[in-house]
């Protein structure tokens, strides 16, 4: 069989996987959470159908196609039950009734059974006779529920069925069967190309799809048939081919757990088949292991079972030895998994009689316990302040926060520690990371064990992706909160990060914008196209009109109540052009000798060189307040009249949410999603021309007081209605939800 037809089967049903996906909800193949799940998102059920129809077609490339002749009938009603079953749900009696019908109509058509067992620990065969038949049906509905049923982590059943059909190729090859040596290749193709979408990976945090009903049953019957072909005789009476034990080992993991979870349910007085979280994943991560680390331990165990009975076999051990060791093991594990699962019990204060195993510390069905942000800083800056106002909203949303700052202790994270928020700060200085800086960072998540992990800003979103090392298990969501319209703005040190940001993204489980605007600019740069648009949070009791707060301002800045005052809320920065404001300033106070212009942010203070200079100007002087960073913003805006912004290259900013909340109309320039923040309240001009901002201040100067005022109330309702903390917090724990 040349390579081609196994990359065939393997790239068809990864594509498959991803356009079927793309429609499943369309074909009702969608699998809903609930609180025996565990994922909390609706995920696609197409991976099976994609297996098949990648398998079918590789071997008919292959010329396969005539082999399959006697399983094609119970394979095709497998799959259409199972993907009626995924659509709709049917009784577990009609699912039961049909696979006892392909069962029996598999082992008509092959004229294969049972014929004989194999004597544990003993030589020779106990004749079965009459009950031959039957008995091969029960084992053929055995290994059907078994695969079904082991489907309950991402990546646990395909990982078992690649091994398992990659056993029976070796098998098949060594008993000089080629043709089915050929079919089990392609099947362990198919499974390893869903398997790309199925497990988790680096650079997948969760499965994208499952194999469904469809998959789990037309698969184990096509894996029964494989088993029968290699063990049995269709003629008379056995005839072994390879020995029973060695083609049933690579199903023994999911076999062996249905047999001792029926066990267990049945010596408790329950129905068997009954779904509950009491399998073998199950227990493994009550006793603290990862989803991964779980299904990667489950994965170990099938691959070690085939491989050991596969090659005790070519060694000469006699089948009877061979299926005693294996019933042994399986007779420890059933007194292994009750004395464990009484453990766990007894530690998690369940009842004896519960079988519905929850985690021990209970969570809402899908939601992430502890949220860790990571972030670049907590300064006094618009990202780190929508932080501050973010997280007391995801406390009310039932989530257990803390936060990770880089830098040295900051004024946002005084706030966040008084709000009752965990912070850890690193000191670490700006794009310069120390050992003892990462040993702190790996120790705080060790010890915080989050579920998610958000970075915050490119740096933070950059320590994000090496603290996830710590805690494989845990989703990474990086939040961008500027656009790249200017990226020379930037330093060398923040464009390298930025770079390594873009190549680490596409193992991050999503990237959060604050403004339409920088998603394609980002993703032009290189990011991973994995994007969800949240506004800021912004305190609409806060940020509020407040006649006390103005009278108060405009007093202690010696404003009077026939001048206006226009505030420049920002950080001193390039991209935020202070150069440009204080020039359109300039010409504003030519014409309109009433204008005062007020400027609050880190680093805008009167010892500047370059901002001293402007505003000594004789036109500027005595009219321009430079305040530098201030804890007051809400009560200085309370006191303005109009809010500018007149930066060069933003996201969504947070200033002119502020002020518009503040009841502040305002003039931006055309940068991310300026303009579609203030619609029809404010003025829109194009940056970077300082004559025209100083054109539209006179616009807005030249409609009087009332006028802005009236703008101002219609910009606050905007902002009502789209950044209210409650709002925006929900979304967030809506897409955490999701993972």
């Amino acid at each position: 069989m040349s390579l081609v037809v196994i990359l065939t089967a393997f790239v068809l049903t990864a594509l498959g996987c991803r356009f079927l996906a793309q429609h499943a909800a369309r074909l009702r193949l969608i699998d809903m959470p609930d609180a025996r799940k565990q994922h909390g998102a609706p995920i696609p059920v197409v991976g099976g159908l994609a297996v098949l129809i990648g398998f079918v077609l590789a071997c008919a490339l292959a010329g396969l196609l005539g082999v399959l002749t006697e399983v094609a009938g119970p394979l095709l009603l497998m799959l259409v039950i199972g993907l009626v079953d995924d659509a709709r749900n049917l009784s577990a009696r009609f699912k039961l009734l049909c696979q006892i019908v392909a069962a029996g109509w598999l082992v008509y058509a092959s004229g294969a059974a049972l014929y004989a067992m194999p004597l544990p620990f003993l030589a020779g065969h106990l004749d079965l006779g009459w009950a031959a038949k039957p008995l091969t049906v029960l084992m053929i509905v055995a290994v059907l529920n078994a695969i079904n049923m082991i489907d309950g982590l991402d990546g646990l059943a395909g990982g078992c069925l690649s091994i398992a059909s990659l056993a029976l190729a070796l098998a098949a090859q060594a008993a000089g069967r080629p043709e089915l040596a050929q079919v089990a290749a392609i099947l362990c193709a198919g499974m390893l190309g869903f398997l790309l979408w199925n497990a988790r990976w680096p650079w997948q945090a969760r499965a994208k799809v499952f194999l469904g009903d469809a998959g789990a049953l037309a698969i184990g019957m096509l894996l029964c048939w494989l088993i029968l072909k290699l063990s049995l005789s269709w003629q008379g009476f056995a005839v072994q081919r390879v020995p029973l034990t060695v083609v049933l080992a690579p199903v023994a993991v999911p076999v062996i757990d249905l047999f001792v979870v029926a066990f267990w349910r049945a010596a408790e007085g329950r129905n068997p088949m009954q779904a509950d979280r009491g399998h073998s994943h199950h227990l493994l991560l009550e006793m603290g292991l990862s989803t991964v680390g779980a299904v990667r331990l489950l994965w170990l165990a099938a691959a070690l079972i085939a491989l050991t009975t596969f090659a005790a076999w070519r060694a000469g051990v006699q089948e009877g030895r061979l299926l005693g060791v294996l019933l042994a093991g399986s007779l420890a594990y059933l007194v292994w998994f009750r004395v464990s699962w009484l453990k766990v019990r007894k530690n998690t204060g369940a009842s004896a009689s519960s079988r519905e195993h929850s985690l021990p510390e209970a969570r809402p069905a899908g939601i992430p316990r502890r949220v860790l942000f990571v972030t670049s800083g907590l300064g006094v800056g618009g990202a780190e302040r929508a932080l501050e106002r973010l997280l007391p909203g995801l406390q009310a949303q039932g989530l257990s926060v803390a936060v990770v700052s880089l830098r040295e202790p900051q004024a946002v994270g005084q706030s966040l520690r008084a709000l009752g928020v965990e912070v850890f700060e690193l000191g670490m200085a700006p794009s310069r990371p120390t050992p003892m800086g990462l040993w702190r960072l790996w120790g705080v998540v060790r010890t915080f064990r989050p579920d998610v992990i958000q970075g915050w800003m490119y740096h933070g979103n950059l320590a994000a992706q090496v603290a996830r090392l710590a805690v494989p298990r845990a989703a990474v969501v990086l939040a961008i909160h500027q656009t790249l319209a200017r990226p020379e703005l930037e330093s060398l040190a923040t464009r390298a990060v930025i770079r390594c940001d873009a190549l680490l993204s596409r193992f991050a489980a999503k990237i959060l914008y604050v403004a339409q605007a920088a998603v394609a600019q980002h993703e032009a740069a290189g990011y991973a196209q994995r994007a969800l648009v949240l506004p800021n949070a912004l305190d609409t009791a806060l940020f509020r009109p407040d006649a006390v707060a103005r009278a108060a301002s405009r007093a202690m800045l010696g404003v009077q109540d026939d001048e206006l005052l226009i505030a420049m809320i920002g950080r001193l920065h390039p991209a935020k052009n202070h150069a440009g404001f204080l020039r359109a300033a300039a010409l504003v106070a030519e014409a309109w000798p009433a204008a005062r212009f007020l400027c609050a942010g880190l680093g805008v203070t009167p010892d500047h060189p370059a901002l001293a200079a402007q505003v000594e100007q004789a036109v500027l002087q005595g009219k321009v307040f430079l305040l530098g960073p201030r804890e007051d913003v809400p009560a200085l805006l309370a006191g303005c009249d109009l809010s500018v912004l007149s930066s060069i290259q933003e996201a969504l900013p947070n200033a002119v949410a502020e002020a518009m909340s503040c009841g502040l109309p305002c003039v931006v320039t055309n940068v991310g999603d300026a303009g579609r923040m203030i619609g029809d309240t404010g003025w829109l001009i194009e940056p970077g021309d300082d004559e025209l901002l100083a054109h539209a201040i006179e616009l807005a100067l030249g409609e009087g007081l009332p006028a802005l005022q009236a703008r101002g109330q219609a910009a606050r309702q905007r902002i009502e209605q789209s950044f209210a903390v409650d709002a925006v917090a929900a979304s967030y724990a809506q897409m955490y939800r999701s993972f």
